[in-house]
């Protein structure tokens, strides 16, 4: 066990560039320099697979970079949305992980503190392999395709420049639960979809409440029937276009059937 402080860059590189078989990595945050100097060192047999937060706030705000994204499945890396991750996780081959603090972007490996540690003890690495699949095959953990990124730069060629809107601070001593969520004039959402998520989306925002339920939407069947008369499955509908959403990083699944919307 090795004690990791910044800059670590060096010792990512490295162990990208050793990896044979796969390399994993959960991380809210991602650039696309990052992304395009650990692609160019992959060894090419070497599958990639990348959990983030693929939330609009994040790459609105500039943490989260499209280009990265695309980099990765350009690559044929895969790509999942998890809104409530938190968690630095490297991992390669299933034998060898990094635990930190620090993001996927220059600033989590080069310039900010970041603290962490890397192993290769058996038992732990297993214990983080079996954590990470757990979350990548988790219901709620959405693949990010090229679709998705499509449908969000169409969203954010309306929206004004991020310096020139209020975005939500943290502070540590206070929860605040707009933290994730952009304030954005709904037309530009509205206007950059089409069809059954159009439809979805507008029945999501008339209810007030920011967290609402499955229950809650599915009060609108009868209106979306009259939209769709030939469809005999609206509620399965319902709940494939709130993935489509969560998949936009319009939407998060909070589970038990609740779901919170990252937009007012």
């Amino acid at each position: 066990m090795q004690i990791l402080k910044t800059p670590w860059k060096d010792n990512l590189m490295e162990l990208v560039s050793q990896s044979k078989k796969s390399i994993k990595i959960t991380s809210p945050f991602v650039k696309e320099n990052i992304c395009n100097e650990l692609l160019a060192l992959k060894k090419r047999n070497t599958s990639f697979e990348l959990i983030t937060s693929f939330k609009l706030l994040n790459i609105y705000s500039g943490s989260l970079d499209l280009g990265g994204l695309e980099s990765i499945l350009k690559n044929k890396g895969v790509v999942k949305n998890f809104p409530k991750l938190h968690s630095k996780i490297y991992l390669f081959d299933d034998q060898k992980a990094i635990i930190t603090s620090g993001n996927l972007t220059h600033g989590g490996l080069l310039n900010n503190y970041e603290y962490g540690i890397y192993t290769d003890n058996n038992e732990i690495v297993s214990r983080v392999v079996e954590d990470f699949s757990l979350i990548s095959s988790n219901t709620n953990v959405g693949n990010v395709k090229q679709a998705d990124i499509d449908s969000v730069r169409k969203i954010l060629a309306k929206m004004p420049p991020a310096d020139s809107i209020k975005l939500p601070r943290f502070t540590p001593e206070v929860q605040d639960d707009s933290f994730d969520t952009i304030e954005i004039q709904v037309d530009v959402i509205l206007s950059s979809l089409s069809g059954w998520k159009l439809e979805v989306f507008k029945c999501a925002h008339s209810i007030p409440q920011q967290v609402f339920s499955l229950t809650e939407i599915n009060k609108f069947e009868p209106h979306l029937k009259k939209r769709y008369p030939s469809n005999n499955t609206i509620t399965d509908k319902i709940r494939q276009q709130l993935q489509y959403l969560r998949d936009l990083g319009l939407i998060e699944f909070l589970g038990n059937g609740f779901y919170k919307k990252l937009w007012k």
